[in-house]
């Protein structure tokens, strides 16, 4: 009888599927890498063609909130005028599978595509390995009405010799001639204070705009040396993110709350050309 016991329990065991570790990294993420969502988007910017005006919802921070999140994304269904979503890092907290598939549920919820970039919080523990099999490369570039959108990974913490400078003014560099409307820059970590060579590089690079999160409240500062501005979205404790709008020409920010009330507007100009303020300075 004992025997027939331990038999049925071995058969049942069987049968069950469990996690032997939270150390696994072969999360089920359905959906959600870099590469589907773009030819997502790629597929709607076909549908559309050229437009003046559109916006983008820039969500940072949701590692340790994901009901708020997922009310973050629901709310972003609603807006017509958001054509994509850039997430902006640290969707886990210590890196592990179950953390990342959390985010992962809540992102499905999403009628928008959404693009993600790691947070120096995705890659501790088995994350680095988890975002390359879930959501692709660290850096990558995509073009949108005319814009280009540039990924990159500047987490000083988890990996050495980053951010790979020389790649970033390639991506931003004008293709067979064509110049872009605007180049943005996403990374999750703001530029360090010791960083004002690299902001210098970028704003020569022809970078006009980068996006960040990392620092769990809105923020938006430029360095007197280069006036390279830089915005910062809140955390997701709170249903909270930024909204960028585009226009040939101008970029716009604002803050948004649960409700999504435009708060502190902030108008980026397109940048001049080094020639031209030379010329204005020489009029004056």
């Amino acid at each position: 009888m004992k025997n027939i016991f331990f038999l049925l329990f071995a058969v049942l065991l069987a049968g069950c599927e469990y996690e032997i570790s939270p150390w696994q990294t072969d999360a089920h993420c359905p959906g959600v890498s870099v590469e589907e969502n773009l030819a997502k988007l790629a597929a709607f910017e076909q549908s559309i063609g050229k437009v003046d005006f559109y916006q983008v919802a820039i969500i940072g921070d949701p590692q340790q909130y994901p009901g708020s999140f997922e009310n973050t994304i629901e709310h972003v269904n609603t807006l017509d005028d958001v054509h994509f979503v850039l997430l902006v890092g640290d969707l886990a907290e210590t890196g592990i599978k179950a953390e990342f598939e959390w985010m992962c549920k809540a992102m499905s919820k999403s009628n928008k595509p959404i693009i993600s970039v790691i947070g120096n919080h995705d890659s501790l523990s088995f994350g680095k390995d988890i975002w390359l099999d879930v959501f692709g490369p660290y850096d990558f570039a995509f073009t949108y009405q005319d814009s280009r959108f540039v990924a990159y990974n500047d987490n000083k913490y988890e990996f050495d010799n980053v951010p790979d400078r020389d790649w970033l003014a390639e991506q931003a560099a004008p293709v067979d001639g064509q110049e872009w409307d605007h180049v943005i820059g996403v990374s999750h970590i703001p530029p360090w204070e010791a960083d004002v060579g690299f902001d210098t590089h970028l704003k020569d690079s022809g970078y006009e705009l980068t996006l960040h999160g990392h620092e769990s409240s809105f923020d938006y500062w430029q360095w007197e040396d280069d006036l390279l501005p830089h915005y910062i979205t809140t955390q997701n404790r709170d249903p909270g993110f930024g909204i960028l709008s585009v226009y040939p020409g101008v970029l716009e920010l604002d803050d948004c709350s649960r409700d999504c009330e435009k708060t502190i507007p902030r108008t980026v100009p397109k940048p001049k050309s080094l020639l031209l303020l030379v010329e204005e300075e020489e009029q004056d």
